[in-house]
């Protein structure tokens, strides 16, 4: 399959029934319909948290703000990784009419900041041309209890992006019912978060038809390894295509 740098990403229409999958590294992702609609999860573009932890990147961030451009915005939780609160302001003058979804762990920021957004309590739905998004439960803890996933459905075609989350069967059941084709899941196995191998359980519970892992490499405290990933889903679910994507590289799937 041919991999997709930014320009091409942004040029460009999927196929009919298909998706264009964006890594930004971390948990950022991107993604764009044959609608041309694209919605953004979770970018982390900044040096945010090496400046407030001391977590520093194990790779550049391969957009600046300045020029991410999309429909949707979703952040899953208010952690600095998640919600970079160094490029958001910075988003938001760059893409007024995108309307910013986020959980209530952001409200804080977002009041402070007085930046219009929509809050979201799982089981909600909201539309993007001929997508849905389905906010969905994710098991991060006491780190952060009101974190979310979403399920984005597209035609007859699904995605499932875990978010931060524990391996929890009882949230995982209730996504069964998606019957999902491309799996996005956390695999760092730190901060509460699946492990590659508690991700491959979940692939193959889901029977997912793509899995792209993410989470991982972004910082050394996180670890996350794909290619143990991508080995334990070709043991547990051999039917499933891994794709392991760099930051700043896309794919049609």
């Amino acid at each position: 399959m041919m991999k997709l740098d930014y320009a091409l990403f942004k040029e460009k229409t999927p196929g009919s029934r298909k998706v264009f999958v964006y890594f930004l590294g971390g948990a950022g992702f991107i993604f764009k319909f044959d609608s041309g609609k694209t919605i953004c999860i979770d970018p982390y573009l900044s040096d945010f948290v090496e400046r407030m932890y001391g977590f520093k990147r194990l790779f550049p961030a391969p957009l600046k703000a300045e020029i991410l451009s999309y429909d949707m915005l979703l952040l899953t939780h208010e952690h600095g990784d998640h919600l970079d609160i160094d490029i958001i302001e910075t988003l938001k003058n760059n893409n007024p009419s995108a309307p910013i979804i986020a959980p209530e762990n952001c409200d804080p920021f977002f009041k402070e900041k007085k930046i219009k957004y929509r809050c979201v309590k799982i089981n909600e739905s909201i539309s993007l041309a001929n997508a849905e998004i389905l906010t969905v439960d994710a098991d991060h803890g006491d780190q952060s209890p009101l974190a979310i996933g979403c399920v984005i459905k597209f035609g007859d075609r699904s995605i499932y992006f875990t978010g931060d989350t524990a391996f929890n069967t009882g949230i995982f059941d209730g996504i069964k019912e998606y019957n999902i084709d491309i799996l996005i899941p956390c695999i760092n196995g730190a901060f509460g978060n699946m492990s590659e191998s508690e991700a491959a359980e979940l692939t193959k519970m889901l029977d997912a038809k793509i899995a792209v892992p993410s989470h991982y490499g972004l910082f050394e405290v996180h670890g996350g390894d794909a290619e143990k990933f991508k080995k334990e889903v070709n043991d547990r679910s051999p039917a499933t295509n891994v794709e392991i994507l760099k930051p700043g590289e896309g794919i049609e799937l």
